[in-house]
């Protein structure tokens, strides 16, 4: 495992945010370099400029953990929470700790953004502004059936007055839009974000130690969208990192480990809250969408530079050895080391934790079923043997682990915040 671009990897989150809906695709990224080009234009420099493109690539991530139905970019114009729970989910994240306080004012009217003035910098404030004209301006042109023409969306903009945006900012986006410079910046899907950046910004990487702490707190994002995925992917992470020591992987594979672990239900960020909620066995159907998740997960996994095996154990993590798994039916001689141990892992903690429509099997129930997935081929037997000699231990930490997620789940949630 290599360094990580810090634009990549949240460029690659943003792509997994865009498959939450298909009405939503690429409206992130569009956001992100309509805000850049404008920021651009007010003469603000690195790092602020970084953080005002991650801002715009996750500014509603907060919706994406909420129990709320993304038919279109009209949720934009609706839904307010969400900023503030985008802030809560990005806030304690040292590389994301000033984008977050953009994200969190970017439903903010520039009016309203005067009273805060005394608790925040005028320059957040300002891009937090910023944000919230791009987001605007990709909503016009791109909510469905309501789409208007640049020229349409130009005069739309015209006639906001300074109680929403700040005169400058609207100043500063009349000039773009008829520069013939703002338009194909923000809507040519081909332009790569990193076009907008200088080079010192691009060149802000993140160490393998620091990747597996932006993975947990990205867990959470994940994971936060039901009460009944809230703790999975830590349960399995930590379940994963105890037989990678079993199996007596070194320190550096144990932490590759735990970052795949934590990643590895990236894609279920396409499947509907309410298919994971449903109170109930999934119908066939319900069952293939939910399946789709192992190929989103390789389309975001595999996009990111600097992964290498951590990509295939987390996209591996429903093959089988028998070939009937998952979504390219690999076999046994396809599957490494790790692939295996997460494979087990994965199972272990979604049989042994409470779901929607069944409580979590108790020791006798979990080791059978294990077993016999190990007899029929599905999982790797010397994996299988050393949960089930190490069961009473793994399962005690996994227990550890998952109440507090769920206690961490309880106070994002809570009301009070």
């Amino acid at each position: 495992m290599e360094d990580v671009s810090l634009i990549d990897l949240v460029s690659g989150i943003s792509t997994a945010l865009d498959y939450v809906s298909p009405t939503v695709t690429g409206h992130h990224r569009r956001v992100g370099m309509a805000s850049v080009v404008m920021g651009n234009h007010f003469g603000i420099g690195s790092p602020s400029i970084l953080d005002l493109l991650l801002a715009g690539l996750m500014h509603d991530i907060g919706a994406f953990s909420l129990d709320a139905v993304l038919d279109g970019l009209s949720f934009d114009s609706t839904l307010t929470e969400h900023a503030a729970v985008g802030h809560r989910l990005l806030k304690d994240h040292p590389f994301l700790e000033r984008p977050s306080r953009m994200i969190k004012y970017h439903h903010t009217n520039w009016e309203d953004l005067q009273a805060v003035r005394s608790e925040e910098d005028r320059e957040v404030l300002l891009m937090s502004n910023i944000l919230n004209l791009a987001d605007r301006v990709d909503i016009l042109r791109n909510a469905e059936r309501k789409g208007h023409t640049r020229e349409e969306v130009q005069a739309i903009v015209a006639g906001y007055g300074a109680e929403l945006y700040a005169p400058e900012i609207l100043f500063a986006f009349e000039e773009l839009s008829q520069s013939g410079l703002f338009w194909p910046l923000m809507e040519n899907m081909s332009t790569p974000v990193k076009n907008v950046l200088g080079q010192d910004l691009l060149e802000v990487r993140i160490t393998p130690d620091q990747l597996v702490e932006f993975s947990h707190f990205f867990s959470h994002i994940i994971d936060f969208r039901s009460r009944h995925t809230a703790t999975h992917s830590l349960g399995v992470a930590e379940t994963a990192v105890q037989l990678a020591k079993l199996a007596c992987m070194d320190e550096q594979e144990q932490k590759c480990m735990r970052l795949a672990a934590n990643l590895h239900d990236i894609g279920k960020l396409s499947v509907p809250v309410a298919l994971l909620d449903k109170p109930a066995a999934l119908d066939e159907q319900e069952y293939a969408r939910m399946q789709d998740h192992a190929l989103v997960c390789e389309k975001v996994l595999r996009a990111l530079p600097g992964l290498g095996e951590v990509a295939d154990w987390a996209c591996q993590h429903h093959e089988r050895l028998n070939g009937k798994g998952y979504p390219h039916g690999l076999n046994a001689g396809q599957l490494s080391l790790g692939s295996r141990i997460l494979q087990v892992a994965d199972v272990h903690t979604a049989i042994t934790e409470d779901r929607p429509y069944r409580s979590g099997m108790n020791k006798e129930s979990a080791i059978a079923v294990l077993q016999s997935m190990a007899k029929q081929g599905f999982l790797d037997r010397d994996i299988v043997g050393l949960v089930i000699e190490n069961h009473d231990r793994i399962d005690a930490i996994r227990r550890i682990v998952q109440v507090r997620a769920l206690s961490d789940f309880k106070k994002f949630t809570s009301l009070d915040q």
